[in-house]
């Protein structure tokens, strides 16, 4: 027949008394396990997090404990382990959980991002054609090769300097009175 060892039948007083609602037990457990608890946090983090980003994971991990019933110190069972294996098991839990939140919330944003970018450029795009709407056809034929760059042939040569200084200043004209109605 198996007989518990002495650790084993102290840790599993140890929760009964907890489960009764003996506070003094809980501090005794708490102060007993919550350095080793932090301690295997850093570890199961790789050291990649600080001293409050582990207290706050075994913040969540005690409070398990005591949430719904104190059903997770109930699943407890000193036949199966030691106390601390089981809180390490329940720490690598909240470290996964913690690590999906983030991973969430970086898709959430990225997503945010790149709508918010995607909705910028056809803002903009849309502006500029509501501006080039507003030029006679050889105004935009001028604005969009000399101009912005756009025509397969840039700086056409059928316009003269005097014309092109022209076309030139009755775009920019165009453009801040376009800019300014529009502000």
């Amino acid at each position: 027949m198996y007989q518990p060892s002495h650790q084993e039948s102290e840790e599993g007083l140890i929760v009964t008394r907890c489960l009764r609602g003996e506070y003094t037990t809980w501090e005794t457990m708490f102060h007993h396990y919550h350095p080793r608890l932090v301690s295997i946090i850093k570890v199961e983090m790789n050291c990649q997090c600080s001293t409050e980003q582990a207290e706050e994971i075994a913040a969540s991990v005690w409070c398990s404990l005591c949430t719904k019933a104190y059903s997770r110190l109930r699943r407890y069972d000193p036949h199966a382990g030691r106390l601390l294996a089981y809180l390490a098991g329940l720490v690598r839990r909240e470290i996964w959980k913690k690590r999906r939140e983030e991973q969430h919330r970086r898709s959430r944003e990225s997503r945010a991002a790149r709508m918010e970018a995607t909705t910028d450029e056809a803002g903009r795009g849309l502006i500029v054609q509501e501006f080039l709407d507003t030029l006679t056809r050889r105004e935009r034929e001028f604005c969009l090769s000399d101009l912005m760059k756009q025509s397969r042939h840039p700086g056409r040569s059928d316009v003269s300097s005097t014309n092109r200084w022209k076309l030139r200043s009755r775009i920019l004209k165009k453009c801040q009175t376009f800019i300014l109605e529009n502000s």
